[in-house]
């Protein structure tokens, strides 16, 4: 299903874009440097084609003729490698190895093109002919790139005066094209895409871009062992899919890695989706959607957002928020269009898919925003951001909020739980809680995602008494016991500090895990303390009324609570100090644009 659907997008992205997708045999490649030769095959200039951004210079992605597979082997590439095979010039202090690159890049070329009348072809052969390798780093049109090429940029031909490279010229691309046909596969058999009998890759091209794997990249489909095999076949014969299915689904797969437009990193799960019709606006839409905070954003550094297309996100979102129907907001866009999104993760040198998710734009929309409507709380800082993205939520499992130490299942299972309208996972819910129990902090993210898991929890035991107590903000009229005992925790920290001002640790820092858990044993003791700090306070009449309102309704301090309960219990605490440094005149501001 996967590959099949990767294939379509493939020869959707050739008939849209058929300049940038390369066709079988062909691949993108960086070229940084292009030869500038005259029709006799003398170098005339090296042109630079690479364009600055900051201080780096970025090469030129050019559809060439396919790179070929080396790693140890000796395999050059037509028209178009690197210095030591193009030029024969030894950077790397292996004169031997040099030169044996260089002679079989001249082979290659020697045997395709020999006899060939094409103007390229005879200045590319009579350039190689030549050309002495043995000089080369000391040529004038090659010293100003030395530290260029030792760096193992790569380099392409151009005829002087013509616009285009020589790889380009159509004589030539069919030399090309006869050549890697005459290389495929002697293995026939059915392929499980198309259903037709055809020559079967025998290895796929391999994906780039997956975060935490290898430069070279990682295989989607790959059978390595003979534990993964069956009826004597080996490698990918044991999965048939024909060579042009693998070289399409690889691309297309490669192509959207390769668009920060097109991919997110939630936890150590790349993201990639797409939309069947990829010339819409949908696909920038839900790239907003997923990701829809501002600032701290892992995308910031590679990808420019329009600032009208985050407006229009941000506008749609508060109407899903509030419950409002969607479509005012996505007047210029088709809901019923189909997207697919797809998780993957590393696996040693292969590919783990964490999830596969197909749906409309207009159900995607819904379920999107129904996560952040049931994450929405009210913010304690004016920093804190208005939709909280999956990646942030990710981040605050972590010890020392490092992505590297992000559970490696969960990403995962969130991203699952959200496109599907599920039940968040309950490891997300118990780690958040155990967080907070090690570091004290109970911060914006950790409880909005908290309240997420209690209120879908209730919504899906179909506990309507419980789902309409879990509010975006202080609920007074609640009753439930572990709710107010962490207001209660608050008002009691609150106390301590207009006792102590300017302390450093208050009751939170010792007291929070142990009193969330186990209240019983030590609400006693926090209430003794407070008498201390109450009698200190400037607004001792004040607390001392909030204190005896919410504990009027307490029945008993229970010995344990349960982790749903403790839940509550943060969400209590959170509230309520969220309450005691809000104007009130704020907070009916809030409510009143985005009530739950």
């Amino acid at each position: 299903m996967i590959i099949n659907t990767l294939y379509q997008y493939y020869e959707k992205l050739r008939a849209e874009y058929e300049d940038l997708v390369p066709k079988p045999g062909y691949s993108q490649e960086r070229i940084s440097l292009a030869l500038i030769l005259s029709p006799n095959g003398e170098l005339l200039k090296t042109i630079d084609l690479r364009t600055a951004e900051g201080k780096r210079l970025l090469p030129k992605i050019i559809v060439v003729p396919e790179r070929q597979k080396r790693s140890r082997n000796i395999s050059a590439n037509f028209l178009w490698d690197n210095a030591t095979y193009v030029l024969g010039l030894d950077t790397k202090g292996n004169p031997e190895h040099t030169q044996q690159c260089f002679k079989a890049f001249v082979k290659l070329h020697t045997t395709l093109l020999e006899g060939n009348q094409d103007m390229g072809a005879k200045a590319v052969l009579a350039f190689l002919q030549n050309w002495d390798p043995t000089e080369a780093a000391q040529h004038p049109l090659v010293e100003p790139f030395y530290e260029d090429f030792e760096a193992g940029v790569n380099l392409t031909f151009r005829l002087d005066e013509d616009r285009g490279y020589i790889h380009q010229r159509p004589t030539l691309q069919k030399v090309w094209e006869h050549h890697h046909k005459s290389k495929v596969s002697d293995y026939i058999g059915q392929c499980l895409v198309t259903g037709k009998t055809a020559p079967v890759a025998r290895l796929h091209p391999l994906i780039k871009g997956v975060v935490g794997t290898k430069g070279s990249g990682a295989a989607m489909v790959s059978f390595n062992l003979d534990a993964f095999t069956s009826y004597g076949k080996s490698q990918n014969y044991n999965a048939p899919i024909k060579e042009e299915v693998a070289f399409g689904y690889t691309t297309a797969l490669n192509y959207l890695l390769k668009s920060p437009k097109h991919r997110l990193q939630i936890g150590n799960t790349t993201t990639i989706f797409w939309a069947e019709r990829p010339d819409g606006q949908e696909e920038s839409l839900l790239a907003e959607l997923l990701d829809p905070s501002i600032g701290g954003n892992s995308r910031a550094s590679e990808y420019r957002r329009d600032p009208a297309t985050r407006q229009q996100v941000h506008d749609l979102l508060k109407r899903v928020r509030r419950g409002q129907p969607i479509q005012p907001a996505m007047s210029e866009v088709k809901e019923d269009v189909r997207f697919y999104i797809l998780g993957l993760s590393p696996n040693a040198s292969r590919l783990s898919v964490r999830f596969w998710h197909t749906d409309t734009f207009g159900q995607l929309v819904g379920k999107i925003g129904q996560h952040y409507r049931d994450s929405y709380l009210i913010p304690m800082w004016p920093k804190d951001p208005p939709f909280i993205a999956p990646w942030q939520i990710l981040r605050e499992t972590a010890p020392q909020k490092s992505s590297s130490d992000i559970p490696p299942l969960l990403g995962g299972a969130l991203m699952r739980s959200i496109l599907q309208g599920f039940n968040y996972p309950l490891s997300l819910y118990s780690i958040l809680l155990s967080r907070i129990r090690a570091d004290g902090e109970v911060n914006y993210v950790r409880v909005a995602a908290l309240k997420a898991c209690l209120l879908r929890q209730a919504r899906f035991r179909d506990d309507k008494k419980r789902e309409v107590m879990i509010t975006v903000s202080l609920n007074e009229d609640s009753t439930n016991t572990p709710y107010r005992l962490g207001r209660l925790f608050a008002l009691l920290e609150k106390a301590q500090q207009d006792a102590n001002p300017g302390i450093g640790a208050t009751i939170r820092d010792r007291y929070f895990g142990a009193a969330s858990a186990n209240p019983g044993r030590v609400f006693p003791i926090l209430l003794r303390l407070a008498q201390h700090h109450i009698a200190k306070s400037d607004y001792k009449i004040a607390l001392d009324k909030s204190i005896q309102e919410v504990v009027s309704r307490v029945t008993g301090f229970p010995a344990n609570l349960n982790l749903e309960e403790q839940g509550l219990f943060v969400l209590g605490y959170y509230h309520q100090r969220k309450a005691l440094y809000q104007k009130k005149s704020n907070d009916k501001e809030v409510l009143d644009d985005d009530s739950h």
